[in-house]
């Protein structure tokens, strides 16, 4: 198992204003795509155990839809965003510009519809975070599941071959839709790779790497 790392509230800061960004650019090209404004706030930023997320989502058993990508680049791994089930009626009818009484079973529109949505958000965090820290973060093709939560996340560690890791979860909300959306958005990094981005966000913004840990 990883050590685990704790971030100074400085490195904090920098992940969220990196997330802010991407949220931003994200908004732009969301609203460029359906003709309407959107709005996305990025409230938390926290490293936290893999086994854990659950409890972020609405517990082990809550359905979810993901979009699972792999990086390579500078920083390699993961990235999944996770989408409540519960959601995904309100979600799909603004994406899709008609009402979508029934999401599931999702429609293949409405999968393709998802993992655009996913391709946007998490390559608009992916290139705010390369502009930062000065190399390239690429995304796969996406896949989607949907499914419990703690099967998705079990998914995510078997194929990441990481059990037990620590991730970056960044929670946002999509905002005037009706009800805020809530967006999490999950960076599981390779071994070292999460020091590396750090490194390179100390060297663009001053934030010591070592940050106050222990």
């Amino acid at each position: 198992m990883n050590k685990p790392l704790i971030l100074s509230p400085l490195e904090l800061d920098a992940l969220r204003e990196t997330g802010n960004m991407g949220a931003a650019r994200a908004a732009t090209a969301l609203s460029r795509l359906l003709g309407r404004s959107v709005n996305i706030d990025v409230p938390r930023v926290a490293v936290v155990s893999l086994d854990s997320l659950p409890s972020f989502i609405g517990g082990d058993e809550a359905l979810v839809a993901a979009v699972y990508f792999r990086l390579s680049g500078g920083a390699p791994g993961c990235m999944v965003l996770l989408l409540d089930g519960q959601t995904l009626g309100p979600l799909l009818s603004t994406l899709m510009g008609s009402p979508v009484t029934s999401a599931l079973p999702l429609s293949a529109d409405s999968e393709s519809a998802l993992k655009e949505m996913g391709n946007i958000l998490c390559g608009s965090y992916l290139n705010a975070m390369s502009d930062l820290v000065g190399f390239s973060i690429m995304l796969s093709v996406p896949a989607l599941a949907v499914d419990m939560a703690s099967s998705v996340l079990a998914s995510v560690a078997a194929d990441a071959a990481q059990h037990g890791a620590q991730a970056l979860l960044l929670e946002s909300r999509l905002l005037d839709w009706g009800q805020p959306i809530p967006l999490h958005l999950v960076y599981l990094p390779e071994p070292g790779a999460l020091e590396g981005l750090l490194a390179g966000l100390a060297r663009s913004t001053g934030v010591d790497p070592r940050g106050d840990r222990g």
